[in-house]
């Protein structure tokens, strides 16, 4: 699967996943429907169930967009009208994640540091109107 894949689009220069860090497994999810808002929407809204689940289960999980969805069906015999919509990895971690709250002239970019990945993000706050 991992050739088929791009992790970490924001951090290009960390070429992931780093050896040893690969996922444990991967949910294609699949639809004989065509793509609308609706079906994105429920997509999404099953993702994000399924890695809640893995959290709880002590494990970690990240959504997939980039995606090569020709290879996947190829690869894994996925039949001709069962279009790849998304792909979920779920394993165990090897890093921590903590949430930075974005403050006004905060850079919103990912980083790492001493193995911790950083992930700013705006306050509730902020985003109301």
């Amino acid at each position: 699967m991992l050739p088929h894949i791009r992790l970490g689009g924001a951090l290009p220069e960390l070429h992931l996943p780093l050896p040893g860090t690969e996922p444990n497994a991967f949910i294609i999810i699949c639809s004989t429907v065509p793509e609308d808002k609706w079906l994105d929407m429920d997509i999404g809204i099953s993702a994000q169930s399924m890695l809640l689940k893995a959290v709880d289960l002590g494990l970690n999980g990240i959504c997939i967009g980039a995606f090569d969805s020709d290879a996947i069906s190829a690869e894994l015999g996925i039949a001709e009208g069962n279009k790849p919509l998304l792909v979920l990895a779920v394993g165990l971690s090897v890093e921590r994640f903590q949430i930075l709250h974005l403050t006004p002239g905060d850079s919103p970019a990912y980083f790492r540091e001493n193995g911790v990945h950083y992930v700013p993000k705006l306050q509730v706050g902020d985003l109301l109107i």
